[in-house]
């Protein structure tokens, strides 16, 4: 293996090791945070497919799925907090409880997820360019 790959490696796992290290101690009390670290095995896989990527000579998908961990994690707790308080306000007496318990939901995991795939297909379209770059050039 080359050295890049390990720094890739490296380096993405200290970002994804400090997001989850404020999810399990400064952020615990976060909504999405909170998830993330009860549910540390999902997060771990996650961190796993990012380094088995870089293994696979997918560095731009890795890099940009990484990215959107980080960034999906933190967009989905506070967007999905405002989301909520919005949907909050909308509550009325007499409401059915469905209603009232779907106005209620948090929606910071789907916001996550979407930015996680979002990511990787950007990352996607954006290794295939490069190698078709380099495959012509």
């Amino acid at each position: 293996m080359n050295r890049k790959k390990y720094v890739y490696a490296v380096i993405e796992a200290v970002i994804l090791a400090v997001v989850a290290g404020l999810a399990f101690t400064v952020l615990n009390t976060e909504y999405l945070f909170q998830w993330a670290a009860h549910n540390w095995k999902f997060y771990l896989v996650l961190g796993l497919i990012t380094l088995l990527l870089i293994f696979l000579n997918q560095q731009f998908v890795s890099v940009f799925m990484t990215a959107g961990i980080v960034v999906g994690i933190f967009a989905g707790n506070y967007l999905g907090r405002f989301i909520k308080g919005l949907n909050e306000g909308k509550i009325m007496e007499g409401m059915k409880a469905e209603e009232v318990y779907r106005l209620q939901h948090n929606p910071g995991f789907e916001i996550w997820m979407g930015v996680i795939l979002v990511s990787v297909v950007i990352g996607i379209v954006i290794q295939i360019i490069v190698t078709k770059k380099r495959r012509e050039g």
